[in-house]
């Protein structure tokens, strides 16, 4: 009997295009190929073959890290740039590469007659919407972009300009509702209505007090915010998790604090206990796995099991360059990873369950929010099973 897909994972955004399959020997027999297919947002150059592109997807339980990537036709003359996936929506994943803009990939077999999105770099509120359309349900055709009306996007003063602005930090779906999240400043909700209702409602909603930073434009790209800060939906509800008065002096004291957003998406409350970074390095279970006491960034919230978070720990030194300037001066110093962990956290109990070293060599782009959590492979558990019965039905 096959395995099982994971409920959950924590799926790495980076999506590499190879010629030949990734293997991992420690979980080769985890990796399953997406029963899916792609749908062409912006076609590609004339004369290539994406159609032949193969994803497939490298699975494994957190804390260990998930992959995605495609696998290119051997008669591929060019290998395209990795893609980084922006957002899951169920089983579709949206995907956006250099060469090819913004791709779908959708694991369902059955032809779906609507794929809602909304991409965009640019800071609010200079923004359009687009419905994914198909004027047949059953077609396998390509379909078009509609834009919705919106006549104005609901958003504080403060954040229209010229000096501070809305930023989409990540995007989630809840109950036909679209969350753009802004990780300093709150959420732009936007309830998607049927065809020929009128426009989108928008409102928005501003994160817990106390949490709203203002950040020029200009220096906003410095602070990285999905490095201590990050929302999710959890069995229907929706949270909000931050590492509270972080700085590189004083990191034992900063404190790990969740909110719950109520129904009517109105009111903050807080979720779990504070505690701080030295709680955590001080748990019993902390030490007894020989954990580093450095700071846990990119916190993320399980969406399947309440209180649960995964994190991930950085041990960097630093060491000067070897190139001196004129006067004989180092020029600097240079960031030498010694070691990577990702830790599935109980807040609740203040208790590491588990840790994996996420890759066989210590890695900087570790430092960066790399990983999201998702439950797409539920999708791709289903896209198999009815796979399988259009199988028995041919027989």
């Amino acid at each position: 009997m096959a395995a099982r897909n994971p409920p959950l994972v924590l799926l790495d955004r980076i999506t590499p295009f190879v010629k030949e399959a990734i293997t991992d020997g420690s979980s080769s027999s985890e990796a399953a190929v997406g029963a899916g297919r792609w749908t062409r947002v912006v076609l590609p150059p004339a004369g290539s073959s994406r159609s032949a592109v193969k994803p497939v997807t490298v699975l494994a339980e957190p804390p260990r890290p998930s992959s995605l990537y495609m696998l290119l036709p051997p008669d591929a003359h060019i290998r395209p740039s990795p893609a980084a996936i922006s957002t899951i929506h169920k089983g579709i994943l949206l995907l956006r590469t250099i060469l090819y803009d913004y791709i779908l990939y959708d694991l369902h077999r059955r032809p779906r007659r609507r794929r809602r999105l909304h991409t965009s770099d640019l800071a609010l509120p200079q923004a359009k919407i687009f419905t994914w359309s198909k004027s047949d349900a059953n077609a396998a055709g390509n379909g078009e972009w509609v834009q919705s009306p919106v006549s104005q996007i609901p958003l504080p003063a403060h954040l229209c300009g010229p000096d501070y602005h809305f930023q989409i930090d990540m995007t989630f779906s809840f109950h036909d509702r679209i969350f753009w999240v802004d990780l300093l400043h709150g959420i732009l909700l936007c309830d998607l209505l049927e065809e020929g209702e009128g426009e989108p409602k928008l409102s928005f909603i501003p994160l817990p007090d106390g949490c709203c930073i203002n950040v020029h434009r200009n220096l906003r790209h410095t602070l990285q915010s999905p490095c201590n800060r990050s929302m999710a939906c959890v069995s229907g509800v929706i949270k909000f998790v931050a590492m509270v008065g972080y700085d590189d002096e004083t990191a034992d004291k900063a404190m790990l604090k969740t909110w719950a957003l109520s129904p009517d998406f109105k009111i903050w409350t807080e979720d779990t206990t504070a505690l701080s970074v030295g709680d955590i390095w001080a748990s019993e279970s902390f030490n007894q796995m020989g954990l580093p006491h450095v700071m846990p960034i990119s916190p993320m919230l399980s969406m399947t099991q309440d209180g649960i978070m995964y994190a991930i720990l950085n041990v960097i030194d630093m060491e000067p360059l070897d190139q001196l300037d004129d006067f004989g001066e180092c020029l600097g110093n240079q960031l030498l990873p010694k070691a990577n962990y990702i830790i599935r956290f109980d807040i609740r109990q203040n208790k590491v369950l588990s840790y994996t070293i996420p890759s066989k060599d210590a890695d900087l782009r570790w430092m960066q929010p790399t990983l999201l959590t998702t439950d797409f492979t539920a999708y791709l558990q289903v896209s198999c099973k009815r796979k399988g019965k259009r199988k028995q039905m041919e027989y």
